[in-house]
């Protein structure tokens, strides 16, 4: 249970970086000349990567 448990709370610590990866992209891509493209990608990533937060988060309640 305990190595599980670590896996999860590993996976969970990867995905905040992801999303923090792409809060700061859609806020400072203009500063490494994101595209339009890009910052909509990371947008949509950043979208997704939170809804697999939630599930993650319900899965270690349980």
């Amino acid at each position: 249970m305990g190595e599980a448990m670590t896996k999860l709370e590993m996976e969970k610590k990867e995905l905040k970086e992801k999303i923090e990866f792409c809060s700061l992209l859609i806020r400072y891509g203009h500063l490494v000349n994101a595209t339009s493209e890009q910052n909509v990608r990371a947008f949509k990533l950043k979208e997704s990567l939170e809804e697999e937060l939630r599930v993650l988060k319900l899965k270690m309640e349980n």
